[in-house]
């Protein structure tokens, strides 16, 4: 620091006058654990100062020098001194960083980016912003609870993370209740105006133009703004913004174990209605006694319960805001919190942990009974894989992450994982409609959510085996799902119909050849058949192999008969068109003369040319197949029409093209004895995907990659990397923190025989604390820093064995791990 002094002293003397110069290998933005080289016509003792103005290198220099980039981001100097300490030359330039990781196999590449694609959307938009008492606020998503969420990832990402907590904050009732979340109103008295105005659960803002809610039966709200204020504080390291909005989150403490609403007198913890775990839907049951209402509740007449997540979460809270509070000198006031958040984690555990994992709800009023068709004792839900990441004994942790375990091995084959909203899911009780539906969402749907909690439970727990098949497992589903992760997936598969299908020659009737060559994943649409017969989405087409294969209807043409005389309870169509909302129209002529007229809209029926998918609400018509013949785009979709008279013979099949120049294209025909049916896909729906992304980011940043910040903006971390539970024998790490331009990063390495690691660390923070797992044959480890002999020990975590160490000196620190066996 003292040399930076006397630098930013002369700073103003022009230097090059003496002839000294400095120069830099590279130029443009260094990135850290670059190796740079410096150049001089002079020797002296050369300094590199990072961007905090730390001094990370000193060393002589004659006519070139290699040096490895590390420190603060920021402006870097480099400082030729002769040996009296005065300046010579200098030179300056950029480092920056970002998120990133880099392995050997590009696996976890591929992941993170398949992530942080998902989080982004399919819009590529990182946050969104709403105007509110002329102030911009940024949220990754307008609910408060799936913008804290979404956090715990983007804020490796998004530089501007204060203004979505402080949207809640400046708009918090007078009470100390939170908001759900914020929309725009578009007329004066809205569908929500009708529902929750009664509790003062709704408020306009703006002139009307705005509409806070709070969803009533909700009650995770609070606890989640308080943590919301923790993860920001932690990543921009804005020390008065955080103690500016102390107020805010004792207030909204004091409503969430005070208020008649939230607070259980009997037991001392937060109470809601039945709902499935953090969801906001009661069953029909629950609803009907507070008008039909299934968000609803009402104090006299709901029967509220004791929902462990809720409690496991304010807990948890309690302990951030005690941190929070010390850290501002509250030191009072971070006792009481800490000792109230003490004691709902002691009152939950007593009574909703039944050994192996939190059971899901407990009725205030022990002769409540609600006959749903499951065993609830039994019932495992997702608030268990939060839970993990809370403040629970680690006898706990273990046992939810081998209740996981156990649900894998006993759940449906057709089932994409074991990380369920809830399981087994409820068989009746919930509405149609509601996102309830069994195997669906929120009861029993897969979800992101619970396998990113439960991959970084199983890291930071000693189950980085399974914590890195989870994320492998991740990959793979989202690949299926074109490299984007959902955030809900159906929990199983339903049994496909038996049906019987009955292809149809179009005979003379083909008068042309499309696509004109076109290839279907490298092969013409004629190869594979089977019989003849070619299948898509599990339909067999009969696709003439001649010169013409496929009815081309035009305007010149626009009649055209396909002979049947067969029954068919449905029909199904492989087709394309050109552009235009209207490709023409199917009429079912019957052998008494009678006719059904079907109008093949843009729901029935793609576009060749943009690869069109119709609404993913209408099972009707599904993509069958696209060319890849880099000169023939096209695509083909199959449309399946009910027949309203499958008693009735059709006699034929009438096809009426437009007037207007589109064309319309029929590969194939195929009649089925069963009503219209496509397989569902995968995906499922109602939760944001950024939400569930930004749970496995987390898992794999802090728990497989192992950065964890244990200061604020990473002024104290924790390096743990665990590549040793994968097949990665190189990983270049970097965990970047944009709000506060803080970070670390790593280079791995582990030599193919297995017995030496080296690690080349650096980062802003010059507190770090070493955890780096072994591989499972050693259990013994000598480490030297920058080639000096270290005091390390060994801790075992479980089955894992992890060697340990701090170190205090900041810069750039290389450390070579030798492994052996005792």
């Amino acid at each position: 620091m003292k040399r930076l002094l006397i630098y930013l002293l002369f700073c103003s003397i022009s230097l090059s006058s003496a002839g000294q110069v400095l120069t830099l290998s590279e130029a443009g933005a260094a990135k850290p654990l670059q190796m740079l080289t410096v150049y001089t016509d002079q020797p002296g003792q050369l300094s590199v100062v990072d961007g905090n103005g730390h001094t990370y290198l000193e060393k002589p220099i004659r006519d070139s020098l290699q040096f490895t980039v590390g420190g603060a981001l920021g402006n870097q100097l480099v400082l030729l001194l002769d040996s009296k300490g005065r300046i010579l030359a200098q030179l300056a330039f950029e480092m920056e960083a970002r998120t990133q990781i880099n392995d050997s196999s590009r696996r976890y590449h591929g992941l993170l980016n398949t992530l942080y694609h998902s989080m982004v959307g399919w819009k590529g938009q990182e946050a969104e912003m709403v105007r509110f008492q002329d102030r911009h606020y940024h949220f990754f998503v307008r609910w408060l609870r799936d913008h804290v969420h979404t956090l715990k990832g983007m804020k490796y990402f998004y530089p501007e993370l204060k203004s979505g907590i402080d949207l809640y904050a400046d708009s918090q009732r007078e009470d100390g209740m939170i908001w759900d979340n914020v929309n725009e109103r578009f007329q004066e008295k809205t569908w929500w105006d009708r529902r929750f105005r009664y509790g003062g659960f709704i408020r306009d803002a703006e002139n009307g133009r705005l509409e806070f809610r709070r969803i009533p039966v909700e009650n995770d709200v609070e606890y989640l703004f308080i943590e919301g204020l923790y993860y920001t504080w932690k990543a921009t390291g804005d020390d008065q913004w955080m103690a500016s909005n102390l107020d805010n989150a004792l207030l909204a403490l004091q409503y969430a174990t005070t208020d008649p609403y939230r607070w259980s007198e009997k037991y001392q913890l937060l109470k809601r209605g039945f709902t499935i775990d953090t969801w906001d839907f009661q069953t029909t049951e629950d609803a009907a006694r507070v008008g039909g209402d299934v968000m609803v509740i009402k104090l006299d007449t709901t029967r509220f319960g004791i929902m462990y997540g809720d409690n496991t979460g304010m807990a948890a809270s309690c302990a951030y805001l005690s941190e929070m509070l010390a850290y501002a000198g509250e030191t009072e006031e971070a006792e009481r919190v800490g000792q109230l958040g003490h004691n709902l984690q002691v009152r939950i555990d007593s009574l909703a942990w039944n050994g192996q994992f939190y059971t899901h709800h407990i009725p205030e009023d022990p002769d409540v009974h609600r006959d749903l068709g499951v065993d609830q004792s039994q019932q495992v839900s997702l608030s268990n894989a939060y839970t993990l990441n809370r403040q629970i004994s680690r006898d706990k942790k273990r046992a939810i992450i081998e209740t996981y375990q156990r649900i894998r091995e006993e759940m449906p084959a057709s089932s994409p994982g074991e990380w369920y909203t809830i399981y087994p899911p409820f068989e009746r009780g919930f509405g149609v409609g509601d996102h309830s539906e069994k195997w669906e969402y929120m009861n029993g749907g897969v979800t992101s959510i619970v396998a990113g909690e439960l991959a970084h439970g199983a890291f930071q727990n000693g189950y980085e085996a399974y914590g890195v098949d989870i994320l492998n497992r991740i990959q793979a589903l989202a690949q299926k799902t074109d490299d984007y992760l959902h955030s809900a997936y159906r929990g199983a598969m339903p049994e496909p119909p038996t049906q019987n299908f009955q292809p149809v020659a179009l005979g003379t009737l083909a008068n042309t050849s499309h696509p004109g060559g076109a290839l279907y994943n490298g092969q013409p649409i004629t190869a594979n058949r089977e019989n003849g017969q070619r299948a898509f989405n599990g339909i067999p087409f009969l696709i003439s192999e001649g010169a013409a294969n496929a009815l081309r209807i035009t305007e010149a043409n626009r009649v055209q008969r396909l002979e049947v005389n067969q029954k068919a309870q449905s029909l199904y169509l492989l087709h394309t068109g050109s552009s235009g909302r209207y490709a023409g129209e199917v009429r079912l002529l019957y052998s008494d003369g009678s006719t059904f007229t079907d109008y093949i809209d843009r729901e029935k029926i793609g576009n060749w040319w943009f690869e069109a998918i119709p609404r993913k609400k209408g099972p009707i018509c599904k993509k069958a197949w696209r060319s890849n013949d880099e000169h023939h785009f096209v695509a083909y979709y199959n449309y399946g029409l009910n027949n309203p008279h499958p008693e009735k013979t059709i006699d034929a099949i009438q096809f009426t093209g437009t007037e207007d120049g589109r064309e319309w294209i029929i590969k194939a025909v195929t009649l089925s004895d069963h009503p219209v049916y496509f397989a569902p896909g995968i995906a499922s729906r109602g939760i944001p995907d950024n939400w569930g992304a930004a749970a496995v980011v987390y898992a794999l940043l802090e728990g497989l990659a192992g950065v964890k910040d244990q200061g604020v903006r990473m002024d104290s971390v924790e390096i743990a990397p665990r590549w040793a539970a994968t097949d990665e024998q190189k990983v270049e790490t970097v965990v970047h923190l944009p709000a506060s331009d803080s970070y670390v990063a790593y280079q791995y390495e582990m030599d193919q025989p297995g017995k030496l690691m080296t690690l080349k660390a650096t980062g802003n923070a010059v507190h770090r604390s070493y955890r780096i797992l072994l591989p499972e044959t050693y259990n013994n480890a000598e480490v030297t820093r920058n080639g000096q002999p270290l005091q390390a020990n060994l801790q075992r975590y479980g089955q894992s064995r992890y060697v340990t160490f701090r170190t205090d000196k900041g810069g750039v620190e290389q450390f070579r791990i030798e492994l052996s066996a005792i």
